[in-house]
């Protein structure tokens, strides 16, 4: 069934209305992060305690959240955790320094420095709570303990590896194709990381491993969307020597536009489901994938594509007048 027919739109045209909005969105994430003194980094990067108590039935949320609330740790994050049957409750606290005392503290010791007690202490004073608490029966707990170097050694980690993908897929995409294309795949997927972390920032969710997993896949995604066209581009220039690169470029993406459509739309719903019922352990990972599939599908169109024209228009001078001089190319059936 075809559900577009043949397309002819001068994706070229829009060019620097994409890009604008692209800025837009981008400038709202850094204001956004600049506003709250950086990004909310989860116990995987930061000095914290995470506690998955199992209960015999299944707890009572807001008793767990009075429970811990009592013991001064107010601003833990306590949601269930894996299937419902499994009754499980997971309890995250950050370490976070403080000038007022924690319940049972002396006030002459809050200002001391705390490394045991903010850590190993804090599981501890959590089990016990627990134990005697109201939430339920406790069956079994498990505690990650994750302290200040572990944290930063976790970012320094992520952040090599996106920087490695990055310079590894513009060596492979510059020796597939031509360097030209290479620049172009990595500008695009740059700009798919800082808008979508940009819109994490917006939504407020938090930076944990499993969002540094999400966005590595939104990496690959983005650039499989991208070769997709730029092979398409490659081909017409052999087939359509007597047209410009721009309409080369329109030809080659409303060629690929039922597929691009149809991948991303059946990949949307994959994760859609996902951000939908896969509960809240999921939401900043699924969160960014449904994000990073439509970015990641955007940019392939909006900013790879035109960059490459941009840069052959300032290589070679005349491409950039060639989408005047040239009628639209008519549409090739795929």
């Amino acid at each position: 069934m075809d559900i577009l027919g043949d397309t002819r739109i001068n994706w070229i045209k829009y060019r620097w209305w994409f890009a604008a909005v692209s800025l837009v969105v981008v400038a709202a994430g850094v204001l956004d992060i600049i506003r709250k003194d950086g990004l909310r980094y989860g116990i995987d990067f930061s000095e914290g305690t995470m506690v998955v108590a199992k209960f015999a039935e299944s707890p009572e949320i807001d008793a767990v959240r009075e429970t811990v609330g009592a013991l001064g740790y107010g601003s833990a994050v306590i949601q269930s955790y894996d299937r419902p049957e499994m009754n499980q409750v997971m309890i995250r606290v950050e370490k976070e320094p403080t000038d007022e005392p924690m319940a049972g503290q002396d006030p002459g010791d809050a200002a001391q420095p705390a490394p045991e007690v903010g850590i190993d202490e804090t599981a501890n004073r959590i089990l016990e709570a627990l134990r005697a608490g109201a939430a339920g029966e406790l069956v079994s707990v498990s505690t990650e303990i994750v302290g200040p170097v572990v944290g930063e050694e976790l970012r320094r980690r992520a952040r090599n590896a996106t920087i490695l993908a990055l310079f590894a897929m513009l060596i492979y995409i510059g020796f597939r194709f031509e360097p030209v294309y290479g620049v172009g795949a990595t500008i695009a997927v740059i700009h798919d990381v800082l808008v979508t972390l940009a819109l994490v920032s917006l939504f407020d969710y938090e930076i944990s491993l499993n969002v540094i997993a999400a966005f590595m896949t939104l990496v690959g995604y983005s650039v499989n969307d991208t070769i997709v066209i730029f092979d398409r581009i490659r081909e017409n220039r052999h087939i359509h020597r007597r047209l410009g690169l721009p309409e080369i470029v329109n030809l080659a993406i409303n060629q690929t536009l039922r597929r691009t459509i149809l991948t991303s739309g059946l990949t949307l719903l994959a994760v859609g489901a996902l951000f939908v019922w896969g509960g809240e352990v999921l939401r900043a990972f699924s969160f960014v994938l449904v994000a990073g599939v439509v970015v990641g599908t955007y940019s392939s169109i909006a900013i790879a594509s035109p960059i490459v024209l941009w840069w052959r228009s300032v290589r070679g001078g005349t491409a950039a007048t060639a989408e005047q001089q040239r009628p639209q190319a008519p549409p090739v059936r795929v």
